[in-house]
């Protein structure tokens, strides 16, 4: 598997600190803990992903999709991550999507598990992660933007 052209000679960080978050990859390892957060947030994620997912997602499912996930990351395609919080607790996730179709184009996707101060939490990582993260993208580098904010 080939590096997308964008990030063939950049090594975004697995591990990072944003402000009070934490990255941390996503992967297999954490099946258990990213499957509980999904389910438990189904209302606020339906859809973010195309149709209705994450209904009828199963444990071995989501075991698929992070060893997807991590291997995408490792060659340099597409890029997933935990957010945490600073105690460490599960928060959401943000990808990375480059354009596979041209270059210096990708889309950003956020989401933060359901909770009563969830808006918040997104918009304040959202404001964090784009600087931190354009200051790994090529110039000029478009990025379109989607989380689960408006999901109810």
């Amino acid at each position: 598997m080939q590096p997308h052209p964008d990030f063939a000679e950049t090594d975004l960080p697995r591990r990072a600190e944003i402000g009070a978050f934490q990255l941390t990859p996503l992967s297999p390892a954490q099946v258990d803990e990213d499957f509980e957060a999904v389910i438990g947030s189904k209302q606020v994620l339906r859809g973010l992903f195309g149709d209705d997912w994450p209904l009828g997602l199963t444990r071995d499912d989501n075991l698929t999709d992070m060893g997807w996930h991590e291997r995408e990351f490792t060659a340099k395609r597409s890029f997933a991550w935990i957010i945490r919080d600073p105690g460490g607790r599960y928060l959401g996730c943000a990808y990375l999507y480059p354009d596979l179709g041209k270059r210096g184009h990708g889309q950003v996707v956020t989401w933060v598990r359901d909770s009563p101060d969830r808006i918040a939490q997104l918009t304040q990582f959202d404001r964090l992660f784009q600087t931190w993260l354009r200051s790994y993208l090529p110039d000029g580098y478009i990025l379109s933007w989607l989380n689960n904010a408006d999901i109810s």
